[in-house]
C-alpha cells in the first residue's frame, strides 16, 4: 500500500512545486480564449419544421381500382397525382437549381463578399451553414440556417420552404400534364374497345336472338317441361281413347293430331337453331351451352371494360384538376424562426475547454522540465550520463 501514497505525495509535491507556472498557463489561457469568445461573430440559427400535406381520401377511383385488382398491374395504376416522396423534398432543398436561386434573391455573393469568386463556392458557403433532416417516423423534415444576422438566417429558411413548396408545385403540374395526355390516349383506346365489344354484342344477339341467357334459359326449360308434361297426357289420353272407341275414332284423330304438334315443337326446341331455321325468344337445348358461353364472355368482357373506362374517366378528370391546382403542397408546421440567442460561439464551453486543456498541456510541459532538471543535475538519476553527453556536445557546437 505505500507505492501509491509514495507516488500520490510526489504528484502533489510536484503540483505545488510547478503550482506558478501551472496556473500562470491556464489563467493565461483561459483568458485570452475568453477574450476571443468575445471578438469572434456570434452566429444564430433559424429553424423551420415542415411536411406535406395529407393525401386526400381515395375516392371513388380506388373503389373502382379495387375491383381491377384481377387485371394486374391496371391495379398498381395511381390513385392519386404527382404526389412527391419526403425523400425527395430533401434532394430539392439540396439541389443546386434551389441553392442558386437563393442565393441570387438573397445577394448571397455580396454579403459573403464573395462577389468574384464562382458560384460553386458560394453554393459551397451556403451548404455549409444550413442543413436538412427528414425524421423517418414521422416524416417531418427539420430545416435550419446560420448566420451572423439572425434575419438573414430566418430569411434564408423562408426562401428554402418557399423554393422548395414552388418547386415542388412545377413537379406536381408537370406530373398531371403528363398523367392526363397517358390517361386521356388510354380513355381513347378503351373507349373504342368498349364500342367494338358493344357492337359484337349487338351482332351475337340478333344472330341467336339471346338477350338474357339465364331467363331465357328458365323460360326455356319451363316451356319444354309442360310441352313434355302435355305430350305425356296426350299419350295417356290416345290409349284410354283408342280401347274404349276404337282406331277409327274422330276423338282418337284430334289427339294423334295434337301429339305430333307438341312433338314438332319439342323436337323445335332441342333441334340447334341453325338446324331449325326459326328466331324466337325461346333458346335450342342443343346449342344453348355454347352459345351462352359466348354470350356470359361477352358480357364479362363487356363490364370490365365499363368499369376500365369508369375508372379511367375518373382519373382523367382528377389529372386536369391536379394541372391547375395552385394551392400550397407544405404544411408549416413551425414557421422560420427569429433567434435571439446566439449558438455560437459557447464561451462558458470554450473557456472550460480552454482550462481544462492548459492545465494539461502546462503540467506535462513542467513534467518535461523537472525531468530534465533532474537528469542534468542528479549523478543517480539514470539518464545522467546521456544527459552530460548531450549537453557537452551542444557546447562543443556551440563554440
Amino acid at each position: 500500500h505505500s507505492s501509491p501514497q509514495v507516488n500520490l505525495l510526489d504528484l502533489l509535491a510536484f503540483l505545488l512545486l510547478w503550482r506558478k507556472f501551472i496556473l500562470t498557463g491556464v489563467i493565461s489561457v483561459t483568458v485570452a480564449v475568453g477574450i476571443i469568445s468575445f471578438l469572434v461573430t456570434p452566429r444564430f440559427r433559424s429553424t423551420a419544421v415542415i411536411r406535406s400535406h395529407e393525401s386526400s381520401g381515395p375516392g371513388i377511383g380506388a373503389l373502382i381500382a379495387s375491383k381491377l385488382g384481377a387485371l394486374g398491374g391496371l391495379a398498381s395504376f395511381a390513385p392519386t397525382l404527382g404526389q412527391v416522396p419526403e425523400e425527395t423534398y430533401v434532394s430539392i432543398l439540396k439541389s443546386r437549381w434551389l441553392n442558386e436561386q437563393i442565393v441570387d434573391t438573397l445577394h448571397l455573393r455580396s454579403v459573403y463578399q464573395m462577389e468574384d469568386e464562382p458560384i460553386e463556392d458560394v453554393i459551397k458557403v451556403l451548404k455549409a451553414r444550413t442543413d436538412f433532416q427528414l425524421d423517418n417516423r414521422t416524416y417531418h423534415i427539420i430545416m435550419y440556417a446560420e448566420d451572423k444576422d439572425p434575419k438573414l438566417a430566418q430569411r434564408i429558411v423562408e426562401c428554402f420552404v418557399d423554393g422548395l413548396d414552388r418547386r415542388n408545385r412545377e413537379l406536381k403540374t408537370y406530373s398531371a400534364t403528363k398523367e392526363k395526355e397517358f390517361i386521356g390516349a388510354r380513355l381513347h383506346e378503351e373507349r373504342a374497345r368498349l364500342t367494338s365489344l358493344e357492337d359484337s354484342m349487338s351482332r351475337f344477339q340478333i344472330e341467336t336472338g339471346i338477350l338474357n341467357v339465364e331467363e331465357q334459359v328458365k323460360a326455356t326449360l319451363q316451356a319444354v317441361a309442360t310441352l313434355e308434361a302435355q305430350r305425356l297426357t296426350t299419350q295417356t289420353e290416345m290409349e284410354i281413347n283408342a280401347r274404349i272407341m276404337g282406331q277409327n275414332s274422330p276423338e282418337l284423330n284430334y289427339l294423334k293430331i295434337k301429339l305430333a304438334s307438341i312433338e314438332e315443337t319439342l323436337n323445335r326446341l332441342v333441334k340447334s337453331k341453325i338446324e331449325s331455321g326459326n328466331a324466337d325468344f325461346l333458346l335450342h337445348m342443343e346449342d344453348t351451352p355454347e352459345k351462352g358461353m359466348v354470350y356470359l364472355r361477352l358480357m364479362r368482357d363487356i363490364e370490365i371494360q365499363q368499369l376500365l373506362v369508369a375508372y379511367l374517366v375518373q382519373q382523367h378528370e382528377q389529372a386536369k384538376i391536379d394541372e391547375l391546382r395552385n394551392t400550397p403542397t407544405l404544411m408549416r408546421l413551425d414557421p422560420p424562426t427569429l433567434s435571439t440567442i446566439r449558438i455560437w460561439p459557447r464561451r462558458g464551453f470554450m473557456v472550460v475547454i480552454a482550462a481544462v486543456g492548459a492545465f494539461v498541456f502546462s503540467a506535462a510541459f513542467a513534467l518535461f522540465l523537472e525531468f530534465l532538471k533532474k537528469a542534468s543535475t542528479d549523478p543517480t538519476h539514470p539518464s545522467y550520463s546521456r544527459m552530460q553527453s548531450l549537453i557537452q556536445n551542444w557546447r562543443g557546437k556551440s563554440v
